[in-house]
């Protein structure tokens, strides 16, 4: 599909995706459009081979990546969003939404997620225990009173801090990651 016969949402992303030069929608693999401005994402859907995106620091709210069934990294920190959809993303590995609003956040879908970068949101829950391939996981400043873990896993880095984790809680991700 060419580039100039999507209906994109916003202005903002319709430039930053035509300066990458690409002429169709499939030959975006990359996108990174920092800074911009960008408010809405609407017609991300059309890049089916995209593999990475970059939509940090701007102003989007929601965001639906579920159609984008390529997708391998995330980059979406620093922006206001309330809502997310990944659950089409079966080989994200890489997922960063540090500094949002999220309050919930379905991961059940990514079974491949190596790293996640959720600090500075408002997550009461978050259940990763379909994400067995963790090994960077960043959540502190939430507000976060349960959170499942795989059974097993090998995290190199955790980060939890600033949450409110019952100690039962706390002990059971105290052991599985001392174990």
């Amino acid at each position: 599909m060419k580039l100039t016969d999507i209906p994109f949402a916003d202005e903002a992303f319709k430039t930053c995706i035509l300066a990458t030069g690409a002429e169709h929608a499939e030959d975006i693999v990359e996108l990174r459009c920092r800074k911009q401005g960008i408010e809405d994402a609407g017609g991300i859907q059309h890049l089916v081979n995209l593999k990475l995106i970059d939509l940090t620091r701007n102003e989007l709210t929601e965001l639906d990546l579920s159609r984008n069934i390529r997708l391998e990294e995330a980059f979406l920190g620093n922006n206001q969003l309330t809502r997310l959809d990944v659950s089409g993303c079966a080989v994200l590995t890489h997922l960063e939404v540090f500094i949002n609003e999220l309050e919930t956040l379905d991961l059940s879908g990514n079974p491949l997620l190596e790293e996640i970068y959720a600090n500075k949101n408002d997550l009461e829950q978050l259940d990763l225990s379909a994400n067995s391939e963790l090994v960077d996981l960043r959540l502190a400043d939430n507000a976060l009173s349960g959170l499942a873990l795989p059974q097993t896993v090998n995290l190199k880095r955790l980060d939890i801090a600033d949450n409110p984790l019952d100690d039962a809680t706390r002990r059971l991700v105290d052991s599985l990651v001392a174990g």
